[in-house]
């Protein structure tokens, strides 16, 4: 059985270009093009939604100003592919991007918004950018409103309606040679299937993820029992 959310650490493009003698933004540029075939791989593996970790907010505060102008214009760059991109359309495929967004530079918070108006009637697959995103974050946000709108019953059915990102995760996916979950949706990550890669971002294959989703469907999903 597929996963029906797929999540993805896509880490490792700094070091591969370091390795490779290369600058860092080279390695950033490495990685969106992979990222956008894994993508679509993803799509013709029949995954209905899967969420990528774009930024954190540990990124925003500690990265420098010269390397995130570099993300920020290939992030735009790809939203605005995705805009026009003929299979997501074909495959109804809703795009949100999801975060502290108030943070972001003006020309990528548009084409953020471009490409969620442009996607928002589409129900049949999702595709959800973290950008500025803490799990932590989220729950604390998901925790404010709870306060705000004083459910007559709190139940984890109420809770879940205010996450971000509501469906739990069934497989995630980390490159990059490190295993922890980064403050990556860790309430919707409490029984997903984890899968470490030992390889950066930027060597990732279409056989590393049939490798991960062959391995998936033999393990056996107890769900805490």
């Amino acid at each position: 059985m597929r996963p029906q959310h797929l999540g993805l650490i896509p880490d490792g493009n700094r070091r591969w270009a370091r390795e490779h003698g290369l600058e860092v933004w080279q390695g950033h540029e490495r990685g969106v093009r992979v990222l956008e075939d894994f993508l679509h791989w993803c799509l013709e593996e029949d995954i209905p939604e899967v969420t990528v970790y774009t930024l954190s907010l540990e990124n925003l505060e500690r990265r420098p100003q010269e390397e995130l102008r570099h993300l920020y214009r290939l992030m735009n760059s790809c939203l605005r592919r995705l805009e026009g991109d003929r299979t997501l359309h074909e495959e109804e495929v809703r795009v949100r991007v999801v975060g502290r967004l108030h943070r972001l530079p003006d020309f990528l918070l548009s084409g953020a918004r471009r490409v969620m108006e442009a996607t928002r009637h589409y129900r049949r697959r999702h595709l959800n950018f973290l950008i500025a995103y803490g799990g932590q974050d989220e729950l604390l946000s998901c925790v404010r409103r709870l306060l705000s709108s004083r459910p007559a019953r709190l139940t984890r059915q109420v809770l879940e309606r205010y996450l971000w990102v509501r469906r739990p995760l069934d497989m995630l996916i980390r490159t990059g040679k490190e295993y922890r979950l980064s403050n990556f949706l860790l309430y919707q990550a409490a029984y997903a299937e984890l899968f470490f890669v030992d390889k950066y971002w930027p060597d990732f294959t279409r056989e590393d993820l049939r490798r991960c989703l062959e391995e998936f469907e033999r393990r056996q999903r107890r769900m805490g029992g």
